[in-house]
């Protein structure tokens, strides 16, 4: 009984995956190189190895590897084994198993499969030996933020399930690496939050395009995306604003400091000034707590303590 209420899990899963999946977008080199890997990885059922920081698209990526392969057809399976506890995932095992003998594609995408205990490990390991045996339709994609590499040789990670996954290694990214997807990347969803909703959004304002070019993005795509998700919400069609977006406008920022003073011209000057605001912005937004300002801009707390001295940030 379980099974075939998975089986029906899937099955609207992946029709809804396949109605909703959005482009891999951006205009790198990077994001060009992943739409034709994405493309040359369906073709074969070699394992995958994501690598990248929380937020850069490895399920994303993972999906349109499931899509080019399967089409309309197949199962999509993901499991999360930071928060999947022992049960669910063996008994997500057993499911795929079963869908083997559909003779289905079948992707299973395992993220933080660093997080799995030592007993899993071996369950997954036994696993992966069993399904080469029986099956050339399943395709194995595991993601990681950090490289399995120094587990291995610390020997928190078994060394031959290691070897077994890294068939295909994919390095993933941060977006401030590649600037140049961050317009792209809102734009595309941006797209699909107005074709969901009807709502006629059609572009950002020349601020607001400005301003997420220029900022940190320390949670990557998934924050530019939960950034563009609110300005829909608040916005008003048709262009969405800085204000909408919640992100320091940096543009008018420049802008007015840059004619407020000539002091203010000098590199030095404007990089201070800059940082100051940039950092009270921050401050305020998280009620002055030190820890929450600096996991949202991706710095120590010890770092923003610094910075509130060096710049003598005060309450405003």
């Amino acid at each position: 009984m379980i099974f075939f209420l998975i089986i029906r899990q899937f099955i609207f899963y992946n029709n809804r995956m396949n109605k909703n999946l959005v482009p891999f977008a951006g205009l790198s080199d990077f994001a060009n190189q992943m739409r034709d890997l994405i493309e040359n990885l369906s073709k074969d059922n070699a394992s995958v190895l994501l690598i990248g920081e929380r937020g850069t698209g490895k399920r994303l990526i993972s999906q349109h590897i499931h899509y080019k392969a399967a089409g309309n057809f197949g199962y999509y399976f993901e499991i999360n084994c930071k928060s999947f506890d022992k049960q669910q995932i063996i008994e997500a095992f057993s499911t795929v198993q079963n869908l083997i003998a559909l003779n289905q594609k079948i992707t299973l995408f395992l993220s933080f499969v660093d997080e799995l205990s030592d007993e899993m490990q071996q369950v997954f390991k036994t696993f992966l030996q069993k399904t080469s045996k029986k099956s050339l339709n399943i395709k194995i994609i595991c993601s990681v933020e950090n490289s399995l590499e120094e587990k291995v040789s610390r020997g928190y990670f078994l060394p031959d399930l290691y070897y077994r996954l890294n068939s295909v290694v994919l390095n993933v990214l941060p977006l401030r690496q590649r600037r140049e997807d961050i317009i792209p990347i809102a734009q595309t969803y941006l797209k699909s939050f107005s074709k969901k909703s009807g709502y006629n959004f059609t572009d950002f304002s020349e601020d607001a395009s400005f301003s997420m070019k220029n900022c940190i993005w320390a949670g990557n795509a998934d924050e530019l995306i939960n950034a563009v998700q609110r300005a829909f919400i608040i916005g008003t069609p048709p262009v969405i604003n800085c204000s909408d977006l919640g992100i320091f406008n940096s543009r008018n920022f420049f802008d007015d400091n840059m004619q407020k003073n000539n002091e203010s011209k000098t590199l030095k000057n404007a990089i201070e000034t800059f940082k100051k605001e940039y950092v009270t912005k921050f401050l305020e937004e998280n009620g002055w707590n030190q820890t929450k300002t600096a996991k949202v801009i991706g710095i120590q707390r010890t770092d923003v303590i610094k910075l509130i001295n060096e710049l003598n940030i005060q309450k405003r």
